[in-house]
């Protein structure tokens, strides 16, 4: 099944350098905690992406990825600093950051880079400073020591750099540079030059330290870099893994991670460690915080468990309900909108949403975390609609349609490709009409716009004054299919999991197409409702597999059998 998208784009470096050293100027001095860090993970995807440029095939030495290691290791600094409250040194390693981006010889740059986004800071909180604390962590255990840090990019490469730094504000010795892990998805490793493999190869007492996300389903990009050390001849001990969880690696589906995660030693902070435990996160929001995370939230909305839909707990971000003492009637919601520019992007959404009466205005942004008011109110359930409700909705939809406009990231082509393989998969020998009358469909200027793509009837709420749209910020730019996509997919998801019936479907439509004006809304919906089922066929059942024996996986059966009986019976009436 296809479920998942490609989150890579086109840039220019020249780009991305100019905005760093932007950033120096806007803050002369110093610059808060904040700004450190996305400095830091902005520096390691401009070395990131123009190392992916250089070493297409295999990871070698070159001047250009050596500055830019050394940018992105002062940025690891600077955010140790910040870290610390140490505004002296702070201030020190901020202007060797500002004098090491100057020395990037812009024409030396790629013509055009491709950015990944690293989804660990986007989707999964995970953060710089877990790396720094982990460092440290080491240190306290290994004592001084030298060794060679390898980030595995992307996302390890920002992390090597925050550990690299840690450690050598620690009193150890340290080289670093970043690789990428290449090969099938369960079977990763690094393809290293011969001049990068001689300088890098074992003298002495060296450690190595391997840096990433991970583990992952696979958790093989760890595992391939230390199978590629072990046969350099290093020893177990000498291999340190700096995951963002601990796991001795049972679960995990590629045979060489399950052997190697048991063999080495390995050094995280968590997220409970840095944020929670250490009051940090409590400082910025004062009150008592309760764990809505992986579905808990559903106890906070829902009196009966038979009415929880069905939630894949490692899909969800991040979030707590606020509560600050004397005012337990105004409760807030504190959600994880990730770190970087984009989480402002998406605060700037809610902004524009909440001006038109859809979602709650948003409040405070810090630290990757979005504080909103709490809605209370009772959650619409399937097939619960009444004329207010679609009104609202084609007045939701109008509203993305003219002011969300957006470039595509993801191409029919691509669609046609996930609407092919899920339904083969799903629906098995009786598949292959259907695919074809899904497929028949073309002629038509496709109106793409930044999508809700989230129209799960849970995810209306009737507050008893109207109705309010909730997790409406950023569906349209997670790893997940359709991303910014035709308006199209979103009304035919609204039809769907709302199971309107064909008139209620047809008052939509037409609704929408008024307060719109998309006159061509009638001929493009039916590939986005196969597309939008093909994709809910192929993630329910994903899930339902991965949850193993549990209520939710039971859940997600039941949706998923769902989707199938009505894709057999929408396109195999288009048939007739």
């Amino acid at each position: 099944m296809i479920v998942y998208r490609d989150q890579r784009s086109r840039a220019d470096p020249r780009r991305l350098v100019v905005e760093l050293r932007e950033l120096v100027r806007r803050f002369p001095t110093a610059p808060p905690h904040d700004v450190a860090r996305d400095a830091l993970i902005t520096t390691g995807t401009l070395e990131a992406a123009a190392a992916d440029a250089l070493f297409p095939d295999c990871d070698g030495i070159h001047p250009l990825t050596e500055v830019l290691r050394r940018a992105s290791v002062i940025a690891g600094h600077v955010l140790w600093h910040t870290w610390r409250g140490a505004s002296a040194d702070t201030a020190e390693w901020w202007q060797r950051w500002g004098q090491q981006l100057d020395a990037i010889p812009d024409a030396e740059l790629p013509a055009q880079v491709e950015v990944t986004v690293p989804e660990g800071y986007s989707q999964y909180a995970v953060y710089p400073e877990m790396y720094l604390e982990a460092a440290k962590r080491c240190r306290a255990e290994l004592g001084q020591f030298e060794a060679i840090c390898l980030g595995l990019r992307s996302i390890g490469t920002s992390l090597s750099a925050a550990v690299t730094a840690a450690l050598d504000e620690l009193g150890c010795r340290l080289r670093s540079v970043s690789l990428r892990p290449r090969g099938h998805p369960y079977s990763r490793h690094p393809c290293l030059t011969p001049e990068l493999s001689a300088a890098l190869r074992p003298h002495g007492d060296t450690f190595y330290l391997l840096v990433d996300e991970g583990p992952g389903i696979s958790g093989s990009s760890l595992s391939g870099a230390a199978a590629m050390l072990r046969d350099w001849g290093v020893a177990e001990e000498r291999v340190l893994l700096f995951p963002s969880w601990q796991t001795d690696g049972s679960h995990l589906q590629s045979p060489l991670a399950r052997d190697t995660w048991s063999r080495h030693r390995q050094f995280t902070a968590s997220f409970e460690d840095v944020w929670l435990r250490s009051g940090r996160l409590e400082a910025t929001f004062p009150g008592k915080l309760r764990d809505m995370s992986g579905g808990q939230w559903r106890t906070q909305v829902y009196c009966r468990t038979a009415d929880y839909p069905a939630v894949q707990p490692q899909h969800e971000r991040r979030k707590y309900l606020l509560v600050t003492p004397g005012s337990e009637s105004e409760a807030k919601i504190l959600s994880f909108a990730g770190l970087g520019r984009r989480a402002e992007r998406k605060v700037a959404r809610g902004h524009r949403l909440a001006a038109a009466g859809f979602t709650p205005e948003p409040e405070t942004l810090a630290h990757g975390f979005l504080l909103r008011p709490f809605i209370p109110g009772r959650p619409v359930k399937v097939g619960e609609v009444d004329g207010e409700l679609l009104e609202t909705i084609a007045s939701y939809l109008a509203h993305l349609s003219r002011d969300h406009r957006a470039e595509p990231t993801v191409s029919c082509s691509c669609l046609a490709e996930m609407i092919a393989v899920n339904l083969s998969e799903g629906l098995g020998g009786s598949a292959g009409a259907l695919i074809r009358r899904a497929l028949a469909q073309d002629g038509w200027e496709e109106r793409v716009v930044a999508l809700d793509g989230r129209m799960l009837a849970h995810e209306w709420i009737d507050t008893g004054g109207g109705y309010l749209k909730v997790d409406a910020l950023d569906h349209h730019d997670d790893h997940f299919f359709p991303g910014c996509q035709d308006i199209a997919w979103d009304l035919a998801a609204a039809a769907v999991e709302l199971d309107l019936t064909a008139p209620s479907q047809h008052a939509l439509m037409e609704r929408y197409r008024t307060l719109s004006g998309d006159r061509t809304i009638a001929r493009r919906l039916p590939f986005y409702a196969a597309a939008y089922l093909a994709f809910r066929l192929g993630y329910t059942s994903m899930c339902m597999t991965l949850l193993g024996d549990t209520a939710d996986a039971r859940r997600f059966a039941h949706q998923a059998g769902r989707y199938r009986n009505r894709i057999t019976q929408e396109l195999g009436s288009a048939g007739r």
